[in-house]
């Protein structure tokens, strides 16, 4: 009983419920400073809250066990203090910490400026798995939060594919998620109160087989891969919320230094909507007009039932005026979920930040998101003031017509380039990159199997940020050479195909089958085009030029090649990969600018539909053709050649090459068919050109 009075007034002390604007003089920290809460290593740590404008505020950061329930018992009565049962810390240390850093304790003093809000600075600590208590004090009402640890502080952010719980294999996940070192917390309320003026409760938690699958699946995975690799505490704060926009994780005056017509009216036509419900009077009056715009739908909804009653017919629905929302709550809006859930958190040190965004960006207009996605990455470094925070973006892997032909990739290609967006604008960036995601088996915006995702991103934060000695990426394009009707692709690591990805499940991971360089395995995924910019499927093979091994491309329909994508669809079919069977990510060899966008009307998906049903009639066109030719067989010049006695080898290739066309045939209804339209005799006339060329040699 007296556990659960603790646990209740430390609610009330942290100020959960009510919230802050109910109670401006109470003592209180920061929402996001809660108990469980990670503070981050090797910078100096930041914490701040609220109290009485104008008073003194003490605060103490310790280790101290003793110090710790001192500061517990002082929320009680003095004759109740001193019969408070000893806490038992959940803090199970996994690692056995060989002479555990030691914090020293230390107190701070702050005033509480005319707002209320007060902060103090603690130099920086090494991690430790150790509990740790802060603690402040102000006119004597005491705040406690328990069980600190320091270690490593991630952001993750994004859309429902970085904010979206659920594990593949839920059962196994959740026996084995006891990570009391790892911790999470996660909140949703508004798309734009910030952090300390909304109602939801939130508070960080124990990664335990308990809690575990409330823990977003990606970020989960992310934090675990390196809990395991660093073997210290890591916190994950997830702000991720499903469907955003780019433009909704940017500073404001970020956005607003965009010289862009088209973002411009955005921001205009927001700032328009919103300034009426910064007015009680418009909105009032906003108000005031919807219920008379009801009482007149009710009107003309009873005149409309007694016709149709008069008349014998079904009486219609009763359809009411939408009522007005708050234009600030709308989707995604301009700087919106920063300011909500990023700029309230400001002053907490962290390592990095995880960026998993994008989808939704593919059917708006592809130009608005390469002007604002650069930003994403600068506000949060302006926010945190940190010029050198590292920025992992995840690659969307796909989305639409599964198997997508890279024929039809022209127009069938925003998620490419979403994902061409995103890698050009962090290229040149030390501290950031796009981290690849397919293939994974499965190339879903919300792929079955988010283990791969989360171990790619894990990979470039251990080599990227924390400098460890492991492959993080595949191929990197480095340069292109035209030789003749040849383009040739160079690479910083030498190209490597394989044919699929395979899931182990007994292993509980996915592993690349492994084919020779110069092998039967078709490589795939590449496009080119000619001076006139028309984009055709290219065959692609290892080669070596000037003594680099490279991908030599080529196609029929391209005479002059000047340019190669790879990957270039919604729903990437590439299987090019680098070192430790890495994918590639999406790339273009040439700058030419990309389309304003889609227009998703009824007529346009009409039009586009059509517009793909002709590439593809022309890609089984162009197959066609291709078997075609290789029917060509000069007899009498077979004839001649037999002869002169050097046409054995020949005539053995072209008895095998017709049998392989005849069991085409059979294995392929469509190519059947389409071969049969063009010549209703050509299955007899092979199998006569097969016995033919079979007396050549007698047999």
């Amino acid at each position: 009983m007296r556990r659960r009075i603790l646990f209740f007034f430390l609610t009330l002390a942290l100020g959960v419920p009510p919230s802050f604007a109910e109670l401006p003089e109470s003592l209180r920290f920061a929402k996001i400073l809660s108990d469980n809460v990670v503070l981050q290593q090797g910078k100096p740590i930041t914490v701040w809250g609220w109290a009485k404008p104008g008073s003194a505020v003490k605060v103490t950061l310790t280790q101290d066990v003793a110090s710790g329930e001192k500061a517990e018992a002082e929320l009680f009565r003095e004759d109740v203090a001193g019969q408070i049962e000893s806490n038992d810390y959940s803090v199970g240390v996994r690692y056995v910490e060989k002479n555990p850093p030691r914090l020293h304790e230390k107190t701070l003093t702050a005033k509480a400026d005319k707002q209320g809000r007060w902060s103090v600075s603690f130099p920086a600590a090494k991690a430790s798995f150790q509990p740790t208590w802060l603690v402040a004090r102000s006119g004597g009402e005491t705040v406690v939060v328990r069980n600190v640890l320091i270690g490593e502080v991630w952001i993750c952010a994004g859309q429902s594919n970085m904010g979206w719980s659920g594990f593949n294999r839920k059962d196994r996940e959740a026996v084995s998620a006891d990570f009391p070192g790892l911790r999470y917390v996660a909140w949703e309320d508004s798309w734009y109160k910030p952090l300390d003026e909304i109602k939801a409760r939130i508070g960080w938690r124990e990664c335990t087989p308990e809690n575990a699958q409330r823990f977003s699946a990606v970020p989960y995975l992310f934090g675990t891969f390196l809990h395991r690799y660093l073997k210290v505490p890591v916190g994950i704060i997830n702000v991720a919320r499903g469907g955003t926009l780019g433009q909704t994780w940017c500073l404001r005056n970020e956005l607003d230094s965009i010289d862009d017509k088209i973002i411009k009216t955005v921001l205009a036509d927001y700032d328009a909507e919103t300034a009426v419900w910064n007015d009680e009077k418009q909105v009032a009056a906003l108000m005031k007009q919807w219920e008379v715009d009801c009482e007149k739908a009710q009107v003309e909804h009873k005149q409309k039932v007694a016709r149709a009653e008069s008349e014998g017919k079904k009486p219609p629905r009763l359809r009411l005026p939408k009522k007005p929302g708050d234009a600030r709550s709308a989707w995604s809006p301009p700087a919106g979920l920063f300011n909500a859930t990023v700029m309230p958190i400001r002053d907490l040190a962290l390592r990095g930040v995880l960026y998993y965004q994008g989808e939704n960006n593919n059917f708006m207009r592809w130009t608005r998101y390469e002007r604002t996605f650069p930003k994403v990455p600068v506000s949060f470094r302006k926010a945190f003031r940190d010029d050198e925070l590292p920025f992992g973006c995840i690659s969307q892997p796909g989305w639409g017509n599964y198997g997508l032909a890279p024929e039809v990739a022209t127009v069938a290609e925003g998620y490419a380039i979403i994902r061409d967006v995103q890698r050009r604008a962090l290229k040149d960036d030390p501290l950031s990159d796009m981290i690849a995601t397919y293939p994974t088996g499965n190339s879903y915006i919300h792929p079955a199997e988010k283990l791969p995702v989360a171990e790619y991103a894990s990979l470039w934060a251990l080599a990227k940020v924390y400098g460890k000695p492991v492959v993080h990426r595949g191929n990197e394009y480095v340069g292109m050479k035209v030789n003749e009707d040849k383009l040739y692709l160079f690479f910083d690591q030498d190209p490597i195909v394989h044919e699929r990805w395979k899931h182990i499940e007994n292993n509980a991971f996915w592993q690349v089958l492994p084919c020779p360089r110069e092998g039967n395995a078709e490589l795939i995924g590449f496009i080119i085009a000619g001076k006139n910019r028309r984009w055709y499927p290219a065959k692609a093979r290892n080669a070596k030029l000037d003594g680099k091994w490279c991908i030599e491309l080529s196609s029929d329909l391209v005479a002059e090649p000047v340019a190669a994508r790879y990957g270039w669809a919604n729903w990437p079919t590439g299987n090019m990969v680098g070192r430790e069977r890495l994918p590639m990510a999406t790339f273009r060899t040439d700058d030419w600018p990309i389309p304003e966008g889609v227009n998703y009307t009824p007529e346009a998906k009409e039009a586009s539909s059509a517009k793909i049903k002709e590439l593809q009639e022309i890609g089984k066109q162009q197959a066609l053709d291709r078997k075609m030719r290789q029917l060509q067989i000069d007899l009498p010049r077979l004839e001649s050649e037999l002869f002169r006695g050097d046409a054995e080898r020949q005539i053995e290739s072209k008895l095998a090459r017709i049998q392989g066309i005849l069991d085409e045939f059979k294995a392929d209804p469509w190519l059947s068919r389409q071969l049969k339209e063009h010549d209703p005799d050509l299955p007899d006339k092979l199998q006569e050109l097969r016995a033919k060329i079979g007396k050549l040699s007698g047999k």
